[in-house]
């Protein structure tokens, strides 16, 4: 299996930069981008199955039945006649990620049941997971599939429930290794792409070539049509992630320097006991010899060769 990682980001290369295109990875990016219905019909058609004409945006406040519950804000809400869409951009790997977006999804479900209905009526519920770091995978997952996608199914057969009402999406940012845009064939790759490489995309590329239905796409997330205070507000946000990046790659090297330091006390340690062990041999050798003991029965006792007792 893979081994899990809190950044996709690699240290030296890719912390986020100020560049022509806004980094979809940064949270007010990616809601500035993506509150723009017609780049986000673009998207969860690319990804999603249902065909979907038209949205309607919500508050994206997961809805709370009492002050008691939790009060959780999202990326991304919104609606159509195919269901209800939540979309998430994840940066950072949590341990609890996979909870909460089941957590997010049944209040999606739980908020469209009136109180005292006889009948429960509910659109099925889309989480799509933007997912920058590294997710564990059975081995023999293929390395190129970049979309994983479950549904409720048979544990044997794997049969689809029918009327399952929740599915869940997650486009792998990490798994995307092709570096050249015009070598993409499907729309999740390029997306992948976006994501990962669209503040440095101009400057990589000699010729725009063919966008394959992305102009609008990068034509939203230019920064040069921002007001002075979305760049403020975007400014500030690419700074925190850059320390937040930083931070955790310096914890990082000081978990490896004390692992590291660990190691070396245990091994210290082991290496102490061995000798005071040695030393206790010797001691009982001298003891038994001392009183005339033979030396074969000496070295039994004692585990020292003949050779070593001679000495003593």
């Amino acid at each position: 299996m893979e081994t899990l990682q809190d950044y996709d980001y690699d240290f030296q290369d890719e912390v986020p930069v100020v560049g022509k295109y806004l980094d979809l990875r940064i949270d007010w990016a990616f809601k500035y981008v993506f509150s723009k219905k017609e780049i986000l019909l673009k998207l969860l058609n690319d990804i999603l199955p249902p065909t979907i004409t038209d949205l309607e945006y919500l508050s994206n406040e997961i809805p709370v039945r009492s002050e008691k519950d939790k009060r959780s804000t999202l990326d991304v809400i919104c609606e159509s006649p195919e269901g209800k869409f939540l979309v998430e951009m994840q940066r950072r790997h949590t341990a609890d990620i996979d909870d909460r977006l089941a957590y997010y999804s049944a209040s999606l479900v739980h908020g469209q049941v009136k109180r005292k209905a006889e009948i429960y009526k509910v659109k099925h519920v889309y989480v799509l997971c933007v997912a920058s770091f590294v997710r564990k995978h059975l081995e023999g997952t293929p390395n190129d599939k970049l979309l994983f996608g479950y549904d409720y199914r048979e544990n044997e057969t794997y049969e689809l429930l029918e009327n399952a009402k929740t599915s869940f999406y997650y486009l792998e940012l990490s798994r995307m290794k092709e570096r050249e845009w015009e070598k993409l064939q499907k729309n999740p790759e390029r997306w992948c792409y976006l994501f990962k490489n669209m503040s440095k995309f101009a400057s990589e590329r000699a010729e725009p070539g063919d966008l394959h239905g992305f102009e609008d796409v990068l034509d939203a997330a230019r920064v040069d049509c921002l007001s002075p205070e979305e760049m403020d507000n975007y400014q500030d946000m690419l700074t925190a992630v850059k320390n937040e990046i930083r931070s955790a790659h310096q914890y990082d090297i000081s978990q490896a320097e004390s692992r590291g330091e660990a190691r070396g006390i245990a091994r210290g340690r082991a290496e102490g006991e061995a000798k005071g062990r040695a030393e206790e041999k010797v001691e009982m050798a001298k003891a038994l010899k001392s009183l005339n003991v033979q030396e074969e029965t000496i070295s039994q006792a004692s585990g020292l060769s003949l050779e070593d007792i001679a000495k003593l």
